[in-house]
């Protein structure tokens, strides 16, 4: 069976989630083919951050990992052994391999950013130019001096291209768009020199570019340019080195745009706008050419190592081309690989001019992804109009289709039966296709839309299609004839003011009808009533706010291991909620995932045994965590799924693997759960997850602090005045949980303290049916790590809060009416009494905190308000209110 080489090589799955198979490709770093032999046929791409070694005659992959941005740059040895990667990114680096192994053998830290990269022919020096200030840099990798041997910041415009001259390691060129600069070094010195373009004496631009290569056994250089011709450099008369190169002539080869000048032994290929590839003699003489790829502008041209030690029969010679000269001499050059702007990689084995295409991959944004519910096939669909139905067992291609320019595919969804592969488009367009042949079925096209299609989903039991717009629409389709596989529109509803996150079909309880929700950034849970709804009329059956400040952002169903039934819901905040599936009330809040980002997508995982598992996707990164949630952080892993952002996630029926999609590339994970068990056994069990989450851990002050309240909360239940004699046992009175919560610092809202006193309150009445009044400490420790915010209050939220509320012209100054009425008017509701109380409990109006409280409830509700008048200025800013009423110290903001 297909897959990647890492067995091979002797290594082993460290992560409870690997990566498997990458699908597509970088095509601007286009493709190096880095066949050693004859017996051998692997070429070099990168997908993403990782590069590939492909060997497509055994259609394997061997991933070279450790880069934390796209790859921009590869590079080669002469002998095909050595390569050299490179980034340009935030933690930018120079990776170098062993191809022969997929081994890293040396990184190249924060090089300023890779813009161009080049290695030598015998594999000692490493060069590059920086996109960071233009800099040429230098290094003899295979010392042991991490100190490179020249840097040189250019007086130049940004180098593109960069490249050594195969017969002379101590010489290189490069170029941009508008200046060709050459390059020499010894053991002392480096010199670098751009000559100049006489356009006067040619009577013609010199310059726009491409590629510049040296010609083969001279001292010549050869710059090819967007008119078709190339630009020839020879050393000048008095040079002391390669470096002092002049404009020797101009030389016109084709009408197109030259794209890709290179050599190989003693002929000049050149690659052009027009798809074609032709070979030159020294003297830029045609000798044959290749123009039967129809693939799109050649982006790349790489050669195998030239195998002397081959030998060929008879058949396969007399296969060898003919040159396109009046000797028709057979034309031998060893196998070659190009990448084109359309994302394709061919492979030609030139003595047989027989063109083999290796892959075609998606030229635009990768978003659409679904898997198969009963096959072993993933549907990859782009907003370059192409869908490719995969095989990811065999890791080959079952089928495809073509939509074209104009038609970006946004979404996919099989039915559950596999029988049908709904598609969505930018314009609205949902279309019904069978998911064998891929054509559109009778009837299939829906165009009530008018905005990009977010999200598709099929019921239960496939009569229902739904799907969600960037117009914040749900809309809904239904089949209607189970013979002649017949769809009919039912209608659409705008049920939500902000972006829809999720939609999501679900069954009754007790039932098998089909419910369907959609969830949106407006904090709405929406429910409709799907049975009951006509053409045109979509009925919404319940609408319910379930959140008070964070945004919801995923959700799903929870695996049925509770004998309640849930609703999982993520939000911005890095939270989980459980939801009561028929009420839709938080039953149970927990700490989500904090890995950069919060949660863009849940999928559930199941497996035998009662074993289940939710997968995850934030920003950039791929998460696992073992279910049930608990809040416990090592339950938990994530690893870089995508450095330009993972857009979507899908899990395969048996939960073997997952697959993301980011950028143009599609990634197969393989699931390793036992990884993540041992992982999470290494972090203790019971409180100790916990305690690490203080700050301190167990023997901190906060954990300290947190017991003494626990306690004292005991004590202040039994009067903190009494003399009689106080019991302090092993649980505190469930009214008790908010004060302690304030006490440490975490000060919820209403809405949160009914949410945590509920979760405890109810946590046992499914089993018992009874409810709970106290709490033990290891019950307040974890609801203090789930409840409160993690990352705290910042200050500028403070400050943003006051510049909203002021508007533009307030300057973040707010009357001092106006902010009590407000205080009192919105969000949750305060009496103007109750406001009174807790300012003048803030600013101390009535002593100190041993004898405030006593004091300050015999106050009647107007003298507090008229002492509140005289003590707050008749217009508040942010600092006089964090700093005099919140008591906090004031301090400069920081984002």
């Amino acid at each position: 069976m297909p897959d990647n080489k890492e067995a091979e090589h002797g290594q082993t799955d460290p992560f409870a989630l690997n990566i498997s198979w990458c699908f597509g490709f970088n095509k601007e770093v286009g493709v190096t083919n880095i066949s050693p032999n004859s017996s051998k046929k692997l070429i070099l791409y990168a997908a993403g951050h990782t590069g590939i070694i492909y060997d497509f005659v055994n259609n394997t992959q061997t991933l070279l990992q450790g880069h934390t941005s796209n790859i921009t740059c590869i590079a080669a040895s002469g002998n095909k052994r050595w390569v050299a990667l490179g980034d340009n990114g935030p933690d930018n680096m120079i990776s170098i391999w062993d191809t022969t192994t997929g081994t890293p053998i040396r990184n190249i830290f924060d090089v300023g950013g890779v813009m161009s990269l080049a290695i030598s022919n015998d594999a000692r020096y490493v060069a590059m130019i920086s996109s960071l200030n233009n800099e040429f840099i230098i290094w003899d990798w295979t010392s042991e001096n991490d100190e490179p041997l020249f840097r040189k910041e250019l007086d130049a415009n940004p180098q593109t291209f960069l490249t050594f001259n195969p017969e002379n390691s101590s010489e290189l060129a490069s170029n941009s768009l508008h200046e060709v600069i050459f390059y020499h070094f010894d053991e002392k010195n480096l010199t670098v020199h751009i000559p100049d373009l006489p356009e006067k004496d040619f009577n013609k631009p010199i310059g726009n570019f491409s590629q510049t290569a040296f010609k083969p056994g001279s001292t010549e250089a050869l710059a090819g340019s967007k008119d078709g011709s190339v630009t020839v450099f020879d050393n000048d008369g008095l040079a002391e080195n390669g470096a002092f190169k002049r404009v020797l002539k101009l030389v016109k080869l084709i009408d197109d745009p030259i794209t890709v000048v290179t050599n190989f032994e003693d002929l000049v290929a050149v690659g052009s706008k027009d798809g074609a590839v032709r070979f030159y003699d020294s003297q830029l003489r045609i000798k044959n050419w290749y123009g039967t790829f129809d693939s799109g502008c050649v982006d790349s041209i790489s050669f195998a190592c030239n195998d002397k030690n081959s030998s060929e029969g008879d058949e396969v010679v007399q296969a060898i081309p003919a040159e396109s000269t009046l000797t028709a001499e057979p034309f031998v050059v060893t196998d070659f690989t190009i990448s084109t702007s359309e994302s394709i990689i061919c492979h030609v084995p030139a003595k047989t001019n027989k063109v083999k295409k290796l892959l075609q991959e998606h030229d635009d944004a990768v978003k659409a992804i679904d898997t198969h519910p009963v096959s072993n096939y993933i549907a990859v669909g782009s907003y370059c109009g192409l869908l490719k139905i995969w095989d990811y067992i065999e890791k080959s291609e079952v089928n495809s289709r073509a939509f074209g320019l104009g038609n970006e595919i946004t979404e996919v969804c099989y039915d559950k039966i596999g029988e049908f592969l709904a598609v969505g488009f930018y314009d609205g367009t949902i279309l019904i296709l069978d998911s064998t042949t891929l054509e559109t079925i009778q009837g299939g096209e829906f165009c009530h839309a008018k905005a990009l299609i977010t999200q598709l989903a099929f019921s239960h039991d496939s009569i229902f299609l739904a799907a969600t717009d960037l117009d914040d629409t749900t809309t809904l389709i239904k089949r209607t004839s189970d013979s002649e596989n017949e769809w009919s529109y039912i209608g659409r509803n705008k049920a939500h003011y902000k972006s829809i996150v999720n939609i999501i079909f679900g069954i009754a309880l007790d039932s098998n009808v089909p419910r369907l929700l959609t969830l949106g950034m407006d904090r709405n849970l929406v429910e409709y009533d799907i049975l009951n709804s006509t053409e045109d009329n979509l009925i919404v059956m319940s609408t319910d706010k379930i959140e008070q400040s964070a945004t919801p952002v995923s959700c799903a169903w929870y695996p049925p291991i509770n004998k309640e039934h849930f609703l999982l819901v993520a939000n911005s905040e890095y939270k989980y909620k459980l939801l009561n599936a028929t009420t839709k009330r938080c039953r149970k809040t927990l700490l989500g995932p904090t890995h950069g980002s919060h949660i863009q997508k849940i999928v559930n995982l199941g497996y035998p045994e009662d074993k289940h598992y939710i997968a995850f996707i934030t920003e950039d990164k791929i998460g696992m965590t073992t279910l049930p949630l608990d809040g416990n952080p090592h339950n938990t892993t994530a690893l870089l799924a995508h450095c330009d952002g993972a857009s979507n996630v899908v899990a395969c029926p048996h939960s073997r693997f997952l697959f993301t999609a980011g950028g143009k590339v599609c990634r197969m994970w393989e699931v390793n759960p036992e990884v993540l068990h041992a992982t999470a056994a290494l972090g203790g069990s019971g409180l100790a997850p916990f305690y690490q989450l203080l700050e301190g851990g167990k023997e901190g002050p906060l954990a300290k602090e947190m017991e003494e309240y626990f306690y004292y909360s005991q004590m202040r239940s039994q009067s903190v005045a009494t003399t009689e004699h106080r019991k302090v046992g092993q649980y505190v009175a469930l009214e008790e949980v908010p004060n302690i919560m304030r006490a440490l610092g975490f000060y919820p809202t209403e809405l949160q303290v009914q949410d945590m006193i509920n979760e405890v309150k109810f946590s046992q009445y499914v089993d018992t049916g009874k409810t709970v009044s106290e709490v033990d400490l290891e019950t307040l420790i974890k609801l203090y790590c789930n409840h409160r915010p993690v990352f705290g209050l910042p200050l500028y939220k403070v400050y943003d809060a006051f510049s909203t509320l002021a508007g533009a012209e307030g300057c973040g100054r707010i009357d001092r009416g106006l902010l009590l009425s407000l205080l009192q008017n919105k969000g949750e509701h305060i009496s103007e009494p109750e406001l009174a109380e807790y300012l003048a409990s803030l600013l101390e109006l009535y002593g100190s905190a041993t004898n405030k409280e006593d004091k300050m409830s015999s106050v009647p509700a107007a003298e507090a308000s008229t002492t509140l008048e005289k003590v707050l200025p008749e217009v508040i800013d942010a600092d006089m209110f964090t700093g005099h009423v919140l008591g906090f110290m004031p301090a400069a903001m920081a984002e």
